[in-house]
């Protein structure tokens, strides 16, 4: 296919064509970055999934592999070789995936001798319905994420529970094409009760039948698997729609960090809870204690991981220096891809550093971005009292901005960036609400979508005297790091090549400008 890179980002990692959405397994493998994704090489919509691969040495420059993973068995009929993850073992590469047939999805693994070329297991799907616990749904059973602990290899997946008592009472409904517009993505069997009444609530914890959940495995040797049980359980002091979800918390994630046990999920269609969960999907951080006997995970706090538009799928890896890096398919299902007229579709966020401290789960651009600064420009000691200003030398589509506000009576305050003649991106903290609005209303392209507004996001932040925006502009990627990282932004936008302006501004009083640091970022 021949491709158009016009709406290519340039130190984020880009499908050179087709589409591309979940990644899959991230690892460091014999001195690499291995990352891998769900793919359609042949469309810009989605199709019957394969595995992309890159590697790099820095997060940063990225190199094409031959595909990783081909749908070529009779137990990947439906979707092909969909998400899963990555573990070494003895030297070798393992990747688990999902594969789908009619009213049934499998667990299967291929493995590698030098972390390129894969080969699929005679005795696939090594994990299978007859594995499962009655009330795990085979129909919604995904998203293998395997990690080590204690001796042992878990297996972490999404899954929906079901009363197998009432089973005859729930009604099949398949969906189509999930690139088509306003249709569920997964092109999988889904289940709607005829009757809500039905879904049993059996013995206090023992609920959420019919729900959206995840389940954990454990073995020796990544061959043999014993079921251990459900993770999410009803629990005081959470909201009851975490319990009661719709979807499946897809692609789970488990790691820790300082100390504390970290669960990262993308619960499908999470209702609205305020100004979180404003998109049809979401990511959750949940922090806790898993009880790897019973598969059970004590929840401390659950958290929506980014209040932008384009995030999901999370998924994290560790490098050798202790690190924790997540990256997230930085878009949304049912939106517009203006890049699929120009052969290819999907993005990725750019990576990310998580770091648990002071009970919360922070984000930070990988350090590696550092090494490709260029042409610093700085000022400070600003103080407007109205309107917008252009500082000299800050400017620019390929930039990372540094942005440190004092409010002085200022009703909004923050950044216009991609901004020109006609479009322009703001990123602000409004006073009222207490909160940081990110608004692409008049950014471009507009971005359509099936939720209720596709225009504006809104982030509750914890008042403080200043604000602080680390800001990373990729051409058409906004990624938005509020105070430290204590909470993220991220979405696409699509101004006009020219539209590279950026401004301060302040409406309804004063703002003092205490630093502001921009940096171009050079990848030749």
């Amino acid at each position: 296919m021949k491709v158009n890179d016009r709406y290519k980002q340039k130190y984020h990692a880009n499908v050179p064509s087709g589409w591309a959405n979940d990644p899959n397994g991230m690892i460091y493998h014999d001195g690499k970055i291995h990352f891998f994704f769900q793919h359609y090489p042949y469309d810009s919509r989605w199709g019957t999934m394969h595995w992309g691969h890159f590697t790099s040495d820095d997060f940063i420059k990225w190199e094409e592999q031959p595909i990783a993973l081909r749908p070529d068995q009779d137990y990947e009929v439906i979707c092909g070789c969909c998400s899963g993850n990555t573990i070494e073992k003895d030297g070798k590469l393992y990747l688990m995936y999902t594969a789908a047939q009619p009213e049934r999805q499998r667990q299967c693994m291929a493995v590698s001798l030098d972390g390129i070329h894969f080969t699929k297991y005679d005795n696939n799907p090594i994990l299978t319905a007859e594995m499962l616990s009655p009330e795990v749904s085979t129909r919604d059973f995904r998203d293998p994420k395997i990690f080590r602990k204690n001796g042992w290899y878990y297996c972490l997946a999404g899954a929906r529970i079901i009363d197998p008592a009432k089973a005859d009472k729930i009604a099949e409904v398949t969906y189509g094409n999930p690139s088509d517009d306003r249709r569920p993505h997964d092109n999988q069997v889904h289940h709607v009760l005829e009757n809500p009444s039905d879904l049993a609530v059996l013995g206090g914890d023992m609920d959420l039948l019919g729900y959206g959940n995840m389940i954990l495995f454990r073995s020796k040797d990544l061959e043999h698997w014993e079921y251990l049980g459900r993770l999410i359980y009803r629990q005081p002091g959470f909201d009851e729609e975490y319990f009661k979800l719709d979807g499946v918390y897809e692609c789970p994630d488990y790691f820790e960090s300082n100390g504390q046990e970290i669960v990262l999920a993308s619960p499908q269609r999470l209702p609205k809870m305020g100004n979180m969960y404003e998109n049809q999907h979401s990511v959750v951080w949940i922090a806790g204690e898993m009880d790897f006997e019973t598969g059970r995970f004590h929840m401390s706090h659950i958290q929506e991981m980014d209040a932008g538009f384009d995030f999901y799928a999370a998924q994290s890896m560790a490098m050798p220096d202790g690190r924790q890096v997540m990256m997230a398919w930085k878009e949304m299902w049912d939106r517009d891809f203006p890049s699929r007229e120009d052969n290819w579709a999907g993005t990725y966020t750019f990576p990310r550093e998580l770091t648990w401290k002071n009970g919360w789960l922070y984000q930070w651009p990988v350090r590696e971005l550092e090494a490709y600064r260029k042409n610093k420009a700085a000022t400070g000691g600003i103080v407007l009292h109205q309107g917008a200003i252009s500082i000299e030398g800050i400017s620019g589509d390929v930039i990372e901005l540094d942005v440190e506000l004092q409010l002085q009576g200022a009703k909004k305050a923050g950044l216009k960036v991609f901004a020109g003649q006609e479009h322009e991106t703001l990123i602000y903290y409004d006073c009222d609400k207490k909160a940081v609005i990110f608004d692409r209303t008049h950014a471009g392209i507009h971005l359509s979508g099936v939720e209720e507004n596709t225009d504006i996001r809104t982030c509750d932040i914890e008042e403080e005297d200043t604000l602080r925006l680390h800001v990373l502009l990729d051409r058409y990627s906004v990624e938005v790091f509020i105070n430290d990282g204590r909470y993220t932004m991220t979405g696409n936008v699509y101004p006009d090549p020219e539209d590279t302006d950026v401004e301060i501004f302040c409406e309804g009083g004063s703002c003092a400008v205490l630093s502001a640091v921009k940096y171009d970022i050079c990848v030749e």
